[in-house]
């Protein structure tokens, strides 16, 4: 028992004396030891079985340039992720760290101090001999997982304290470049990189393989495509089987980019014969061989990828195979093959994805340049949704989508009318020919069609009953997910993209179908019926049995495509049945032309449609137009000679249009560059001519521009200037006139919506309010709702209460202000300028009427505060078409709930606050008073008040000019019945007892009757009609 006694402390004594507190050659050893064996073993043992198994199960994207490691896919969401959590490997590496370091200094020697050797191993912060191991591996580990910066720091910190390691620091410090490199820190990497010394300080095998793998990967980034190359081969005699593989591909991708096709083959070629490699990656080496051949026989190319489609595990590639087939054709310029095998990519498609979405683009772009638009549309509308937004191109792919939506309909017009005339020209025997033979390829689509769902349905069904083990799933094409449709995402998805093949990119509005939307109609202004119009309308009034009605059974026939009589109903017969089938081909082509022209600039197709225009149709209706596109077209390719050419036709053929008379001016193009420069300072002008109520100066800028700049962009809004000076010149005629022809020139501008509203509402019998002087804003009549709803005004009520919670709306018109810099300026102010108050901030938005208003005040002196500190204030100033408004929070949800407009609001404070200001500053017996302790509710004697801002109390009120005199930029309102005598002072208001205080303190006494300033919008900017 004692022996056993003495065993047991010899051993507590030995493992006591091994303790990290403790530096010596023992402890040392033995802290080395187990963290080697013990701690770092079960780290490291997980690590590299989930390094392998990421390397191996990773799917990587071939139809990109792929990551030299699957880890670096972390640094993009939308790329494939890696499998593998790297979490215990770090947990225990931090282990490692935390019980087996040793910090302390070991015990000097004497003797030895002078000693350099010595001197560094005294200045060393760890002497732990393996726990440099556990540093690394917790980099690595949070490099694989993705967190780049944290590998960085970690690397960083291992070349910074194990200086004494080179091999360790040199490793440390390339896995630090590849952690900048996948946050593509492109500028950090290059310093690490170009600071290793390849020839004296790569003397280890993962040291080399970090170093070839990094330089290659910044060149790659850098498309520095040879020197990549390089690289990569360099790096290939030191990675692992499955990293192998992956390089040697991503090898063949860069030969590729370079260039050096025939190596690119050998490489792929390399990829796909490796016994590691999977068959995914075999069958994508194989295709991408196909891409790169470069002999000039392609015949046994193209015999061996059509024996791939023969095998059953190839049979969800169909469509790689054969748009690989398409590519060889398409690189010996055989078109006619490569669109051929293109329809069959997306025929046999399985797959809505990238490599389906590859061939629609492809052979969308091979329709396009065939002018063959309409079978484009479909191509790019159905292949965009499966793009990735970071793919090469994909903002060019979009707007080619997006106009190819508008062009498609002109473009399938004009296919659709040319093959009607065709058939409508052909004798009765071979059209009845041609209808039949169309009926029967009908019949034999659908019954493949009825065959092929049979077909599936009945696997579907089988599959299902062979149904056994539960491992297994059975996929449909909602995953198995029963839910309603907006909650099931695999069936929103099919449904989004079926919606975007048939229609493109639609935003979302009304009339969404509809592609060229007008928001007027010029019935409803009390127009002229047009010729065709009335026409219509005696067609109405005909006798209902001058038309034989078709019976029963033919009218089935005409709306069944089985019948001869469907496709006979739509060909045309009469004169004026061919005369419209021309009318739309004309207007397609233009419009074509037009298209290409100004949105693709595609010069060449453009000239092709308008020749064909001129061609077909030598006197259209848009000969003006296109001799004047093509003119411009040809200026701008520099082409002066047909330009001049197209110039001569217009001076010959229309000499007296605003296209010729322009273009008298041999400088044309001067002009159209002096315009450009011109035409907002114009504008500008007249704008403030006509807030100053200089409507002559309006009328003589007006002229000048429509003289010298007929085609100015902004020649609506000169002449919806110019409109509006009718207003107050009293000439409502001349009104009307000016906005009809503006709507009729220019139908599709930003002031089409207020210029019909004007005129809707002259047809509808109201009157135009000529007022003292012209009004600066058009915004507080749009109404906060519903405009198709009548809102009756007189059943609106308001109640003024001071001591109610009020709001401060800023109001503002969206187009000239910025609605996030005014949110930001005005955040900015609240938080700088008010400590302890805080205050909500929410944004309203009704068409042009932009609301940004400010919450938190709980009565309507806190609001005289802040605008008090608001108009002090040197860091906010708010831009002049900003306009506060005071109001309580009663009255605000009154105008939403009623869908009323700000005038409604406004006219009600004009009339309050303007009996009660007379009542304050005339003489006592002006007005019959009401009885005593009877006032306006809200309103206290000492209180300014203002219908939209509250003016600060040192502010003097200017007294608006009588009527006779010349009008000013803010009207008076309506004088009062009796006539003002002048007062030399005016009289103290009577007290009140039961008002409420003053919000501010009073202002001065006037020494002159005073009226208040009403804001813009209500008393001197009343709308247009009474």
């Amino acid at each position: 028992m004692l022996w056993f006694l003495v065993a047991v402390a010899m051993v507590a004594s030995a493992f006591s004396s091994c303790s990290p507190r403790k530096n010596n050659a023992a402890t040392r050893k033995y802290q080395a030891f187990i963290t080697r064996y013990n701690i770092y073993f079960n780290g490291d043992t997980h690590y590299k079985e989930t390094l392998k198994e990421m390397e191996e199960s990773y799917a990587d994207d071939y139809s990109d340039l792929l990551y030299i490691h699957p880890a670096e896919a972390h640094s993009n969401p939308k790329a494939p992720q890696p499998k593998g959590n790297f979490d215990r490997s770090i947990e225990k590496a931090q282990k490692a760290i935390q019980l087996r370091s040793i910090k302390k200094k070991p015990r000097k020697q004497p003797g030895k101090q002078s000693s350099p050797a010595y001197r560094e191993w005294m200045k060393r912060e760890e002497y732990n001999p393996f726990l440099h191991n556990a540093w690394m591996m917790m980099g690595r580990s949070q490099y694989l997982n993705g967190d780049f910066l944290g590998s960085a720091s970690t690397f960083y910190y291992i070349s910074r304290h194990f200086s004494w390691l080179p091999k360790t620091v040199v490793e440390a410090r390339l896995w630090e470049a590849r952690s900048y490199l996948a946050m593509d820190w492109l500028f950090e990497a290059e310093t690490i990189i170009n600071r290793i010394k390849p020839d004296t300080e790569l003397t280890t095998k993962s040291s080399r393989e970090l170093y070839y793998t990094a330089r290659a990967e910044l060149m790659i980034k850098e498309q520095q495509w040879d020197e990549a190359a390089a690289m990569l081969r360099k790096a290939l005699k030191y990675v692992s089987k499955p990293q192998k593989v992956r390089l040697n591909f991503l090898l063949g991708q860069v030969l590729s980019r370079a260039g050096r096709k025939e190596e690119a083959y050998k490489a792929f070629q390399a990829a796909g014969s490796s016994s590691a490699a999977t068959y995914r990656t075999k069958f994508n080496a194989r295709i991408k061989q196909s891409e790169v051949f470069a002999g000039n026989d392609i015949t046994k190319e193209v015999k061996a990828l059509r024996r791939m489609t023969r095998y059953d595990r190839n049979k969800d590639y169909l469509d790689q195979i054969y748009y690989a087939i398409g590519n060889l054709y398409l690189s010996r310029g055989d078109t006619l093959h490569a669109i051929e095998n293109y329809e069959l990519a997306v025929e046999k498609s399985t797959r809505s994805g990238i490599d389906k979405a590859l061939a629609q683009i492809t052979l969308g772009g091979l329709y396009y340049d065939n002018r063959r638009y309409a079978k484009a549309q479909p191509c790019y509308a159905e292949a965009l949704p499966q793009i990735p937004e970071t793919y090469p191109g994909y903002s060019i792919l979009k707007r080619r989508s997006d106009i190819l939506d508008e062009l498609a309909v002109y473009s399938q017009n004009v296919e659709l009318q040319d093959s009607l005339l065709r058939l409508s020209a052909m004798p009765p025997d071979q059209l009845n020919k041609v209808i039949d033979n169309i009926i029967a390829q009908l019949k034999k689509k659908e019954k493949e069609e009825a065959e092929s769902a049979a077909r599936e349905e009945y696997m579907a069904n089988r599959d299902k009953n062979n149904l056994t083990d539960q491992n297994n799933q059975v996929f449909t094409m909602n995953n198995g997910d029963d839910s309603w449709y907006f909650y099931n995402t695999a069936t929103k998805n099919a449904g989004r993209t079926e919606f975007q093949r048939r229609w493109g990119n639609r935003k979302l509005e009304d009339d969404w179908r509809r592609r060229n939307k007008q928001t007027f109609n010029f019935n409803d202004f009390g127009a002229p019926a047009t010729e065709e119009a009335e026409e219509g309308a005696e067609g109405d009034d005909m006798p209902a049995d001058t038309v034989a009605a078709p019976d029963e059974e033919t009218l089935k026939k005409e709306n069944d495509p089985h019948f001869p009589e469907y496709y006979l109903k739509q060909i045309p017969r009469t004169d004026l049945e061919k005369q419209t089938a021309n009318d739309i081909i004309q207007e397609g082509l233009y419009n074509m032309g037009v298209i290409l022209k100004d949105k693709m600039e595609d010069f060449p197709a453009a000239e092709g449609e308008f020749q064909s225009l001129l061609t077909r149709y030598p006197d259209n209706i848009y000969r003006l137009d296109t001799y004047y596109n093509l003119y411009l077209m040809f200026m701008r390719a520099s082409d002066t000679a047909k330009a001049e050419r197209y110039r001569q036709l217009i001076l010959s053929e229309f000499p007296d249009s605003k296209y010729g008379m322009a273009l008298r001016d041999p400088d044309y193009i001067g002009s159209l560059r002096r315009m450009a420069e011109n035409e907002n300072r114009y504008y500008d002008q007249a704008l403030e001519a006509y807030l100053d109520n200089n409507n002559a100066r309006v009328h003589e800028i007006y002229a000048k521009v429509s003289n010298d700049f007929p085609l100015s962009k902004l020649m609506p809004k000169f002449m919806f200037l110019e409109a509006l000076t009718c207003v107050t010149d009293h000439k409502p005629e001349e009104f009307k006139q000016i906005l009809m022809l503006m709507l009729e020139r220019y139908p599709d501008t930003d002031l089409t919506e207020y210029a019909s509203s004007y005129l809707k509402g002259l047809a509808e019998g109201r009157k135009l309010m000529a007022g003292a002087g012209n009004m600066r804003g058009m915004l507080w009549d749009i109404r906060l709702g519903n405009d198709s709803l009548p809102v009756d005004t007189s059943a609106v009520k308001f109640e003024l209460d001071p001591s109610q919670r009020q709001l401060l709306v800023f109001l503002y018109p969206t187009d000239v202000i910025s609605p996030n810099a005014l949110l930001f300026d005005v955040a900015r102010h609240n938080f700088s300028s008010f400590v302890v108050k805080d205050f909500d901030l929410e944004q309203m938005n009704f068409g042009r009427l932009g609301l940004l208003i400010v919450k938190g005040f709980d009565n309507l002196n806190e609001v005289n505060h802040y605008l008090k500190v608001l108009n002090a204030s040197q860091t906010l100033k708010l831009p002049p078409e900003v306009r506060p408004l005071v109001i309580s929070e009663k009255n605000f949800d009154t105008l939403l709930q009623s869908g009323s407009s700000f005038e409604t609001y406004f006219n009600y404070m004009r009339d309050k606050t303007y009996t009660d200001t007379q009542e304050r500053v005339l003489p006592s017996d002006f007005f019959e008073h009401e009885p005593p302790g009877e006032v306006p509710e809200g309103f206290t004697p000492d209180q300014e008040q203002t219908d939209s801002e509250t003016l600060p109390p040192d502010e003097e009120i200017p007294a608006p000019e009588p009527p006779a005199a010349p009008a000013s930029k803010t009207p008076a309102p309506k004088a009062p019945k009796k006539p003002v005598p002048k007062p030399q002072k005016a009289p103290e208001p009577k007290k009140t007892p039961e008002a409420p205080k003053p919000a501010v303190p009073a202002p001065p006494t006037p020494q002159k009757p005073a009226l208040p300033e009403y804001p813009e919008g209500s008393e001197g900017d009343d709308p247009l009609f009474e």
